[in-house]
């Protein structure tokens, strides 16, 4: 949990802060090769959105898009090692009222998916889009794109507050 109400408190965590403590150790285990996962959760208003999103304005980017930079980076860096490739894809989805919904769906659809399950690879959503990305612009599109498809409707806390859980997966 983080102070981030009053900039001039000393203890204020600004985004880059939230990135430094959450985000880096994250991106670290993934080129190790293991599974990470960034969740937030509380109460609507809370700044979760804001946390993993941020705003693009000065340095308020979030935990999402600051990651990705730092993901590119890493890769940018590494690619002059010999035999060493990468391939980036992304996908994202919302849950919304238990049915699961392609954000990426070039068809925009909004066809309720099955989340099944690979006897070897664990649980996976069929029919889930899967899209190559080669830098940071490509994910912060597909995103955008992604955000104007998500369920949104008022509540007392908040006149556009998502109603869906949103699951962006980079592989």
């Amino acid at each position: 949990c983080f102070w981030s109400i009053d900039e001039k408190n000393p203890k204020f965590a600004g985004q880059e802060k939230v990135f430094n403590a959450l985000g880096r150790d994250v991106l670290e285990r993934a080129f190790e090769g293991y599974n990470a996962c960034i969740f937030a959760y509380g109460q609507t208003g809370s700044g979760k959105s804001y946390t993993m999103m941020g705003t693009f304005q000065d340095d308020g980017q979030g935990i999402i898009p600051r990651l990705c930079n730092a993901m590119f980076s890493t890769i940018d860096s590494h690619s002059e090692d010999k035999g060493v490739a990468y391939k980036v894809e992304v996908s994202y989805m919302e849950i919304y009222n238990e049915k699961v919904h392609d954000l990426l769906d070039p068809k925009g659809s909004k066809q309720n998916l099955k989340v099944r399950e690979h006897n070897i690879l664990g649980p996976y959503v069929d029919g889930l889009s899967q899209l190559a990305v080669s830098c940071f612009e490509d994910i912060d599109n597909l995103m955008s794109e992604g955000n104007k498809s998500r369920t949104v409707a008022a509540t007392n806390m908040n006149n556009e507050s998502s109603r869906s859980h949103a699951v962006f997966n980079i592989i």
